[in-house]
């Protein structure tokens, strides 16, 4: 079993895209074979890492087979392949009325393979992406203060789809459900989740694509009626920013003002340009270093904010797309 816990998918995850993953319980029930006084053996048990009564998790087995002496107690013997179980409230024929099993906690058995799965998706992106993937803030319209990270939806899905084909093996190994599963992920065709971000159809929210200089707006506060609706140009600022527009004189066009807050100073927001007038087309703001900004509606009240995270133009693209071109010679395909 791997060590880590790290996992990209929770089970709540998996029950969105498995949702009978609940029938995938590994516990198996073993049954007693032979009382002596209140010792109760289960001989030809197999490994039993946990033990379970009646649905409930015994305590951790003891370390010997001599220490089994109290009720509750149990020990795997591995020279023998079986189970010591010791109770005095049970007889030779009321043992058989109670229910064991031995296998995994059925919650924790599930988390171990969505840790396997993420650890599976690793593998399949590792050739194009630093593994384990980074979290990202999943928002455009947000508040950005307090927003948790989180893993891009593309990937929760790959590898609950991935956890998924795994489960069903465990009990069908030629499973074509199984299959179906793992083929949404990766496939000879290369229209799985994997096959098409490995050759760049798909982005993950990290990288950086040939829109990311035009930058995302974040509408932080609007109490007006007026929305900055439209980037365009290309931003040549910094490897990276977040520029934050303020209205600072309420009213409609021509007569609204904004303040932009850049990188500067060594940090962000640290340098501002004020007096910037919206005139409802596309603003060119010196502030906004080659990008425009354009707003629309009637009326900017102050303190109405917005946020546009961007990438200069010179970034390298992380995620370019492959693909395939034609030759001809002499007229004559190839």
């Amino acid at each position: 079993m791997a060590v880590t816990s790290f996992k990209y998918a929770s089970q709540s995850d998996l029950a969105n895209y498995f949702n009978r993953f609940g029938d995938f319980d590994s516990k198996i029930q073993i049954f007693p074979t032979l009382t002596s006084g209140n010792l109760h053996l289960f001989r030809d048990s197999g490994y039993v890492d946990t033990l379970f009564l009646n649905g409930e998790e015994l305590a951790a087995a003891q370390s010997t087979s001599g220490a089994v002496d109290s009720n509750g107690e149990w020990f795997y013997n591995s020279a023998t392949n079986q189970v010591e179980y010791y109770n005095s409230n049970y007889s030779a024929t009321t043992i058989n009325n109670q229910i064991f099993e031995a296998g995994k906690d059925f919650a924790t058995f599930i988390d171990q393979q969505l840790v396997n799965a993420s650890m599976e998706l690793n593998n399949l992106l590792d050739a194009r992406y630093p593994t384990p993937l980074p979290k990202y803030t999943q928002i455009d319209n947000m508040q950005t203060q307090g927003i948790t990270a989180e893993y891009d939806a593309l990937i929760i899905k790959a590898t609950c789809y991935i956890c998924a084909s795994n489960l069903i093996r465990s009990k069908d190994p030629i499973s074509e459900e199984a299959d179906y599963y793992y083929s949404l992920v990766t496939n000879a065709d290369g229209t799985g989740i994997t096959d098409r971000l490995n050759k760049g159809e798909y982005k993950l929210s990290f990288e950086v694509d040939n829109k990311d200089s035009q930058g995302s707006i974040r509408e932080i506060t609007k109490v007006g009626t007026m929305s900055l609706v439209e980037t365009a140009g290309v931003y040549y600022g910094q490897p990276y920013d977040v520029l934050r527009i303020t209205c600072t004189t309420a009213g409609a066009y021509g007569v609204a003002k904004c303040k932009v807050e850049y990188y500067g100073n060594d940090k962000l927001y640290g340098q501002e340009s004020t007096n910037n007038i919206v005139t409802g087309s596309l603003d060119d703001w010196g502030a906004l270093s080659g990008l425009r900004v354009r707003f629309s509606g009637p009326a900017m009240v102050e303190n109405d904010q917005w946020e546009i995270p961007v990438v200069s133009e010179s970034r390298k693209i992380t995620n370019a797309s492959t693909g395939t071109i034609q030759l001809s010679r002499k007229g004559k395909k190839i």
